[in-house]
């Protein structure tokens, strides 16, 4: 009788987690606009600080030369213990979420991890770290929307639909795409759809890139306005778009192992780490000097490399340096992400493209920014592996639609041509080579969890390991019991005979310290195939 009525408060539990969770959206929404707009604002005005005082001028001032390289140093060793005393602010922060998610970490000190989240991606992409700004944004989301769950007493469902939104906003602000950030908080965090999710994710989003936009005067990422080059073969095109994915999934190969690389290169090199922090900021402050356009995220890279008159051996190189310069710079551990700067690494090998067919078939100079368009998107979907969020990240940054097919194409031919390289999602690998953060603090929660009953959520995709299974054929871990299954908008206790359908969530009932350990485990037998 006691277990029938736990059971029967967990699920009341679970159905009055939608009150007040909408307008919890909505704050999220706000308050991650508003720190993503001023973030955005701030690595701009590093970006002119560089400017102005990273002159050829300077060159002639030995002394004064000296003072801002110091300045570069001290940046990258306080960067660096910052990310070292925080370590879970360190890097993109998309794994970090999403290790969240799935109960793998938990924002123990959210309120000092936020601030260093913020402060560090501004001092390390500021001093010119081939680092994007879209990872910190999300994972800034997520504190809020971890923090507002904290102090509005929310249960643990409402956690995780708070954090999910919390991160949609934070990309939409970022690059002033809702869309977007709804469709990658599912398809690359949770890895499925539902409604509540889908409504609090769009109200976050929705009023973070109306606070970004109209209260801050925030652009979108890029402004790549173009029309669609129409007279040509539709047929020859076609190949065309097959061609380039295919090229652009090899490079985004070339791109996930040389980040990998990286990290165990400088991980593993017998020096004091204070002196590959220097090296790296060294190399960051002669990129600055030398090929300022290289340093920081490069959105302004994408925008002026239609308009400048570039061989293509010359592009290749610039290829090669700002792929270098993004993994080594990453490899530090430093507060940025790999998001903006795979998208330039896109747009170089769509100008490359673009001129080969010029030269080959006479075509117009049209077709570069169409293949940088494309390319953006294309290298997106061949790295992250989530096409749905690189086409309509791309349609939302130039504004129309004419290109749909042909972003479709060339990004359907990259995921396709990457499966066959059996090559996981950039993201996938980073979240299984993060540590996954256990303290005290921890271990003495532990000791007092064991009694402690949790639901967890857990969506059913087709052809998993779940679907068209009955439930007393599936081997259950210890303490395991189901308490529910959603279907559409129904939700009832089910039975052992009862058959599990893809589409459904299922609402399980355990104990806290089983949950920590194989939420994981349980949520991918229902999603992967």
């Amino acid at each position: 009788m006691n277990k029938e009525r736990e059971i029967k408060n967990h699920v009341e539990l679970l159905h009055k987690g939608n009150k007040g969770l909408y307008a919890l959206s909505i704050l999220v929404g706000i308050t991650t606009g508003i720190t993503v707009s001023i973030y955005r604002y701030g690595l701009n005005l590093a970006g002119d600080l560089r400017d102005h005082f990273l002159t050829k001028d300077v060159l002639s001032n030995p002394l004064k030369l000296f003072f801002i390289w110091s300045i570069f140093i001290a940046i990258g060793i306080f960067v660096d213990y910052l990310s070292r005393k925080f370590p879970t602010t360190g890097g993109s922060g998309i794994p970090q979420v999403k290790a969240l998610i799935l109960r793998k970490l938990d924002y123990l000190f959210w309120v000092k991890e936020f601030g260093v989240k913020f402060f560090g991606g501004l001092l390390g992409i500021g001093a010119g770290l081939s680092l994007g700004r879209e990872g910190p944004s999300v994972q800034l989301g997520s504190y809020l929307g971890y923090g507002c769950s904290k102090l509005f007493k929310r249960n643990y469902t409402d956690n995780k639909y708070l954090v999910t939104a919390g991160s949609s906003a934070g990309l939409s602000g970022a690059f002033g795409a809702p869309l977007s950030g709804v469709i990658f908080s599912m398809e690359e965090l949770h890895r499925f759809f539902s409604s509540k999710l889908i409504v609090c994710t769009f109200l976050a989003s929705i009023f973070s890139n109306f606070i970004s936009r109209r209260i801050f005067d925030m652009n979108p990422a890029f402004s790549l306005a173009t029309k669609y080059p129409a007279n040509t073969n539709p047929y020859l095109q076609f190949t065309l778009f097959i061609i380039f994915g295919i090229i652009l999934a090899f490079f985004g190969k070339l791109f996930t192992v040389s980040l990998i690389k990286s990290q165990d290169v400088f991980k593993n090199t017998k020096l004091p780490r204070v002196v590959k922090i220097s090296s790296i900021m060294t190399l960051s402050f002669i990129i600055c000097f030398v090929m300022p356009d290289m340093a920081g995220g490069g959105h302004h890279l994408v925008e002026t490399l239609p308009f400048k008159n570039q061989t293509i051996l010359f592009l290749i190189f610039m290829f090669f340096i700002k792929l270098f310069f993004t993994t080594i710079s990453y490899a530090t551990g430093f507060q940025g992400g790999i998001f903006l700067p795979m998208l330039v690494l896109g747009a170089i090998l769509g100008k490359i493209y673009g001129l080969a067919l010029i030269s080959i078939f006479g075509f117009t100079p049209d077709f570069i920014i169409h293949y940088m368009i494309l390319g953006m998107a294309g290298y997106f979907v061949a790295v992250v592996r989530a096409p749905i969020t690189g086409v309509i990240l791309i349609l939302e940054m130039t504004g129309s639609f004419d290109h749909l097919l042909a972003i479709a194409t060339v990004s359907i031919v990259a995921y396709y041509v990457t499966e066959l390289l059996k090559l996981e999602p950039i993201y996938e690998i980073l979240y299984e080579r993060m540590p996954k953060f256990k303290t005290e603090d921890d271990l003495e929660e532990e000791k007092h969890e064991q009694l402690e009953k949790t639901l967890i959520c857990i969506p059913v995709a087709a052809e998993s390991e779940f679907d068209e299974k009955l439930i007393k054929d599936i081997s259950w871990p210890k303490n395991t019991l189901v308490v529910a299954i959603r279907r559409a908008e129904t939700e009832y206790i089910p039975k052992g005979n009862t058959k599990i359908l893809a589409g459904d969530v299922l609402v399980l009932l355990l104990p806290k310290k089983q949950a920590s350990k194989i939420n994981e485990e349980l949520f991918k037998m229902g999603t992967v195939h």
